[in-house]
């Protein structure tokens, strides 16, 4: 199946889109002996030999890994004021991976990664509505009246306003809240921005669930290979 060369080339693991197009700008690329410079440019990985530095391009085999990200690293690939970033903490993999969208710095849990573009756009993409699901521990006692009002959505948080969601109160005190949340699209800072309206700021998050993946018992810092076939793993 024919695909736009960049995407071939990032599947590859080789680079981002974005640099793939670069390559492709300068010269650096050839499919079947032949330079090209055209960023439309398809072809197709099976039938096609495709170049790139005058290194033949070989498809790698898609990884799924499943990390408990820990609070005080932030998920990036790369950070330009030397924060602590995710992969401080990883291994080197034998293949890039990139993570499939984001945990904020003080967020913990559940991340998955993989070199799946493919599949990382049906995990992100709001049509396919999958559910990832948070416990969140905020200051006070929320009241069911508050619950409803945040699962109806419609709360005006910057320029959008928020989607229904589902809450599970776990225990109730006079200092504080604990919760499950679970949602259909996560925009950045959106859990912790819709406490914050309410009144109720966010003591703890933490994801534990995408999808049908669940976090289960696996420890802060560590990760594990998971299967695109298995039950837990399903995309």
């Amino acid at each position: 199946m024919k695909q736009r060369l960049n995407k071939i080339i990032a599947i590859s693991g080789i680079c981002s889109r974005r640099k793939a197009d670069e390559l492709i700008a300068s010269g650096k690329v050839k499919i079947n002996g032949i330079t090209v410079t055209a960023l439309g440019t398809q072809a197709d990985l099976s039938e096609d030999a495709i170049m790139v530095n005058n290194r033949p391009l070989k498809k790698e085999e898609n990884v799924y890994i499943l990390f408990h990200k820990p609070k005080g690293c932030i998920t990036t690939t790369k950070d330009m004021f030397a924060e602590k970033t995710i992969f401080d903490i990883l291994p080197k993999f034998p293949v890039r991976v990139f993570p499939v969208g984001r945990l904020d710095k003080n967020t913990e849990g559940l991340l998955i990664l993989t070199n799946d573009g493919d599949m990382t756009q049906k995990l992100l993409h709001p049509k396919h509505e999958i559910k990832r699901v948070y416990e969140v521990c905020v200051k006070g006692t929320l009241t069911q009246a508050m619950v409803e009002r945040i699962e109806k959505g419609g709360l005006k948080i910057e320029d959008y306003r928020t989607s229904a969601c589902n809450i599970k109160i776990l225990s109730r005190t006079t200092l504080k809240t604990q919760l499950t949340l679970s949602l259909h699209e996560g925009k950045k800072r959106e859990i912790r921005k819709i406490f914050d309206t309410v009144g109720h700021p966010v003591i703890n998050l933490k994801r534990i669930q995408f999808g049908n993946i669940r976090l289960g018992n696996l420890a802060k810092g560590k990760w594990k290979y998971i299967t695109k076939e298995s039950s837990r793993a399903k995309f």
